[in-house]
């Protein structure tokens, strides 16, 4: 009964609903702080930011942690991640293998406590989309136009500004540039060969640049580097559409920290460190993939996994805007039925079937096989 419940297409689009009311208020708080605090006083709208964030972010960690169920297991040392993981500016090196790597990128960081300052590169096109793309705006995402003079120019000042936070900064790099598939890894092994470089096999080669030129202007101002790896159990190809329909995964999760003075500064030396970090993450993802285990293959000095638990304010949060969009929608749809005007209830099912094709935009923008990449094609000599 649950099963088929959660997939009930009537709830998602319930659930898009609700994101929507939710994200277009929180873009408005975001826009009235920001026209009255950010001249006077960044740092005290930046905290604030960090709280609007959060509530859009946590809808997402809703839907995994309390809706699916996903299970996390942390590998990492336990003391360090106490210690330091959410405590101190950061840049975050991912796999990029899955759909919903980057909604599982989320669920790791909430439990780090800094998912509201979590931060990551995107396209200069998606700041223009309604609700998400808005709040990374007013985030300070670093959006990239793939034209290497201005992406170069983003890259070394802004990702300087964000890591003078006040409050600690975590920056997602998912350095392969495009998700893993087989066609790609082709074209990257292709490219690895021609130059003399680490033939991957669950992984792209990295993209080094924006690493390497931005790097030592920033690197005074971040203590340390996280390797983070990722890999399901329990089915093969986790979607977003999957999550949606409560599809229950474990995700476990390798996490090394870094300090800042183990990455040379040399920008040739930096690149074979990126490479050389890239052939670890390779040889835990095969291990892992021949054996379930990070471990057994790889080489890797073993580490004792934990389960890291779930916060609560993802649950209250989207069960508040719920029950607020829910009474509200109710409400006007009782007026609007009730009334007999024709032109008013076309106008309630456009907006359902306006829901209907937002959430079925999303998961297409998701799924791998529906997304486009030249990975390989024309890549430049500097990468």
């Amino acid at each position: 009964m649950s099963s088929v419940l959660k997939s009930s297409p009537v709830l998602h689009i319930f659930f898009t609903m609700v994101f929507c009311v939710s994200g277009l208020t929180i873009n408005l708080l975001q826009l009235l702080f920001f026209v009255i605090l950010w001249p006077l006083n960044r740092e005290r709208f930046r905290k604030i930011n960090y709280v609007l964030s959060y509530v859009i972010y946590s809808e997402f960690v809703y839907l995994t942690d309390w809706w699916a169920g996903m299970q996390y297991y942390f590998y990492v040392d336990k003391e360090e991640f106490d210690k330091y993981f959410g405590k101190e500016h950061a840049l975050s090196i991912l796999n990029h293998k899955y759909e919903i790597d980057w909604l599982t990128a989320w669920g790791i960081h909430d439990r780090m406590g800094i998912l509201g300052n979590c931060k990551a590169f995107s396209k200069d096109s998606l700041k223009y989309v309604p609700v998400i793309g808005w709040c990374w705006w007013f985030s300070e995402f670093l959006f990239l136009q793939r034209n290497w003079a201005k992406d170069k120019y983003t890259i070394e000042t802004k990702l300087k500004e964000l890591f003078e936070y006040e409050d600690p900064v975590t920056v997602l790099l998912y350095a392969e540039g495009t998700r893993f598939t087989k066609e790609k890894r082709e074209a990257s092994v292709k490219f690895a060969r021609s130059k003399g470089l680490p033939e991957l096999k669950e992984h792209l080669l990295p993209r080094t640049t924006g690493f390497t030129v931005g790097l030592p202007h920033f690197r005074h101002n971040i203590p340390a580097v996280y390797n983070i790896q990722l890999a399901f159990k329990g089915e093969e190809k986790p979607s977003l559409k999957g999550v949606l329909n409560g599809h229950r995964l474990e995700a476990h999760v390798y996490m090394e920290r870094i300090p800042i003075e183990q990455v040379p500064e040399d920008e040739k030396e930096c690149e074979k460190w990126m490479y050389d970090m890239f052939e670890k993450k390779d040889k835990l993802m095969v291990s892992f993939v021949n054996t379930g285990d990070w471990f057994k293959e790889s080489g890797v000095e073993p580490l004792e996994k934990f389960v890291p638990p779930r916060r609560y304010y993802c649950l209250l949060n989207t069960v508040l805007f719920s029950l607020i969009t829910f009474v509200s929608f109710f409400y006007l749809a009782s007026k609007v039925i009730t009334s007999g005007n024709l032109i008013y209830i076309s106008l309630l099912a456009l907006l359902i079937v306006l829901l209907h094709v937002a959430l079925s935009k999303l998961l297409g923008v998701t799924e791998i096989n529906k997304t486009s990449s030249s990975y390989g094609t024309n890549r430049p000599k500097a990468e």
